[in-house]
């Protein structure tokens, strides 16, 4: 019988997104799940009284260093400070040493179901891929009625690399979500990440809307061109509620997707702006309720 891996599930957190860390974790001790993680957090800027709250949770907490040296990272880091979670992703194993798999979630993303985690655990402690979620899904309708996110990301590509062939080669590619993702310690998907990033961050002269992403886009460069090993898994296993909000089945009480046949959303990732605003939630008889679509909105 094969050991059952050693397994933490990390996220990141500043003071003013407490409350969206707190609905994370107790959304995620929320399930039983198909095997057992510690927790872990990385600490952007958190008061003492707010570090004391994970703490009584029995979740280790590990300050952000600046874990890449770039041009403008003084610069970067005073604009953005929470920026430093980014580039501290590729060093999870150096802040939490000791696991076989590594798995990242957002803050501002919320467990409904435990498959999804079930399923990324699985698939890192089983191979050297890194398991995430497309951008792209049926119900995201930006993608069908005008090519405004295809753009987007062309903009981003373009300005992150300066480099037509990169832009050409990924920008159709649908787009993984770096919120939420699995790896083993042994993945070579790490040491690539870096070396993509680091070497995009020397070049960026500017933080912007384009260059933000700069990390995400080295992932799928990662995915895609490297060929490194990688799982694309179902939107629903990271729903981004910038592109669709889910619909309400009331029997059940879940946020399913919004179209037949209405699967159960795993996680959510408050990707709206502002996160915590009222949403007009459809249900599937018709009817609607209005609240925000976080965790204690739905579980208070």
């Amino acid at each position: 019988m094969q050991p059952k891996p050693k397994v933490i599930v990390i996220s990141g957190a500043d003071a003013p997104y407490f409350a969206l860390a707190q609905d994370f974790f107790n959304s995620l001790g929320n399930h039983k799940y198909k095997y057992d993680f510690d927790l872990g957090l990385l600490d952007i800027g958190l008061i003492e009284e707010q570090k004391d709250w994970f703490k009584a949770k029995n979740i280790r907490i590990e300050q952000v260093q600046s874990d890449i040296e770039y041009p403008a990272r003084e610069v970067w880091e005073k604009l953005q400070p929470s920026y430093r979670t980014l580039t501290a992703r590729p060093f999870l194993r150096r802040y939490f040493p000791g696991y076989d798999v590594y798995v990242w979630i957002d803050a501002d993303v919320w467990v409904q179901t435990p498959e999804a985690i079930d399923v990324m655990i699985e698939g890192a402690a089983s191979s050297d891929a890194i398991h995430m979620a497309m951008e792209f899904d049926r119900s995201y309708k930006i993608f069908f009625d005008r090519p405004t996110m295809w753009n987007v990301y062309h903009e981003w590509y373009q300005a992150c690399y300066n480099d037509e062939n990169v832009t050409v080669n990924m920008t159709l590619k649908p787009m993984l979500n770096a919120g939420v993702w699995s790896i083993s310690k042994s993945s070579p998907v790490w040491d690539a990440w870096l070396k993509i990033y680091a070497d995009a961050l020397q070049r960026i002269p500017q933080l912007n809307s384009k260059t933000i992403m700069t990390d995400q886009l080295a992932l799928n460069l990662v995915a895609y061109m490297v060929k490194a090993p990688h799982v694309i898994l179902p939107a629903a296993y990271n729903w981004l509620t910038f592109f669709a909000a889910p619909m309400l089945d009331k029997e059940t009480g879940l946020y399913v997707e919004p179209a037949p046949p209405y699967k159960p959303i795993s996680m959510f990732h408050l990707t709206q702006k502002p996160k915590t605003q009222i949403e007009k939630i459809f249900s599937r008889d018709g009817t609607f309720v209005e609240r925000p679509l976080t965790y204690s909105a739905r579980n208070g």
